[in-house]
């Protein structure tokens, strides 16, 4: 799935993200059956979940929370009048009520996924638990130009 981005999507580049990651997450190969055949994340949890909202209602687990943090502005023209590219930060976190091996096994596939769309990832997974559920949050960044492809 490829998105070009014009002026107005910069400023929605965590619905973006968030679509690109819900199709390429469950895609991803975690390993291989004794008979050399795949099995992806959508295998082994097919009812992970992906939001870009905060809920009070239980998530159904694994879920992938996608929030965009703070963009700011690059490469200004001289009249200053439109956008034509920003520094977004997204963080991720990836939640589970199993154990943090389930966490780590996602949060995997989302690095693999964030770096198929050329972000980098500026604070390494960081792990947590609390009331038994199993957290790892990662943050990510790029520049985001007015007609990049996703």
């Amino acid at each position: 799935m490829y998105l070009g981005v014009d002026d107005m999507d910069l400023l929605n580049m965590e619905n973006i993200v968030a679509t690109q990651l819900k199709v390429r997450v469950p895609r991803v190969v975690v390993r291989y059956d004794s008979q050399n055949a795949p099995i992806t994340i959508a295998d082994l949890f097919p009812k992970i979940s992906f939001t870009t909202e905060i809920s009070d209602s239980t998530p159904s687990f694994p879920n992938v929370y996608i929030h965009e943090l703070e963009s700011s502005e690059v490469g200004n023209s001289i009249p200053n009048q439109e956008i034509h590219a920003i520094r977004d930060t997204i963080q991720i976190d990836v939640s589970t009520n199993v154990n943090k091996s389930e966490a780590h096994i996602v949060a995997n596939a989302v690095v693999r996924s964030m770096k198929v769309l050329s972000y980098s990832a500026v604070m390494v997974p960081i792990y947590s638990k609390l009331n038994n559920v199993h957290r790892y949050t990662i943050r990510f960044r790029r520049v985001v130009a007015s007609g990049d492809t996703f």
